[in-house]
């Protein structure tokens, strides 16, 4: 009687624990929207409305030369924030790089004198830490699909205290992103 009772605990024991195993894992990744874009979409990108760096919206530096040491170093002191933003930490390929669009458009929007400058150093950091096939996929979800995930308006840990208008974000980041995507995949700067 008492192996009966051992050997149906051990029976109920056993088939909990295989149960268990094929429950899927509570905190499941999610799979990276950006890894869904096509190399159609890719190449069905127009980058007219962001082929103009020195303009009044979205502007790009095409480097930091033209900075005086006292701009190069207030410029350093706001990027060195860049490792507390939170939302630069994101595991998700495609929704990191909205992210970082979106701390593209925060100078742009009014809010840093270094409105062409911040997109730059993003764009170097982007270009260092992501592998290019990835990036490049991320950067065209940002643009062919400018209202899925979630966007920046605010960032407190880069000085950014004051909500931004989501849909300004979102369309500035996509355009931001067109700038970057552009010159990855060689469509910018437009040849003169």
């Amino acid at each position: 009687m008492r192996i009966a009772l051992f050997l149906a605990l051990l029976l109920a024991l056993t088939a909990t624990l295989h149960a268990q195993d094929k429950k899927p894992a509570a905190k499941e990744e999610a799979k990276d929207p950006s890894e869904a874009i096509t190399q159609k979409e890719i190449d069905s990108i127009n980058y007219d409305n962001a082929a103009v760096d020195n303009g009044f919206v979205t502007p790009l530096a095409q480097d930091l030369s033209h900075l005086d040491d006292d701009r190069k170093l207030r410029l350093d002191e706001f990027t060195d924030k860049f490792e507390d933003f939170k939302s630069g930490q994101e595991k998700q390929v495609g929704q990191l790089v909205r992210n970082w669009m979106a701390v593209c458009t925060y100078g742009d929007l009014g809010r840093s004198e270094f409105e062409a400058e911040v997109p730059y150093v993003v764009f170097e950091k982007l270009k260092k830490d992501i592998p290019r096939e990835k990036l490049i996929k991320a950067l065209a979800w940002v643009i062919v699909k400018p209202k899925e995930g979630t966007t920046v308006t605010k960032a407190p840990e880069l000085g950014i205290e004051d909500e931004l208008d989501e849909n300004e974000v979102r369309a500035r980041s996509a355009i931001y992103a067109k700038k970057l995507l552009g010159r990855l995949v060689g469509k910018l700067p437009p040849k003169e």
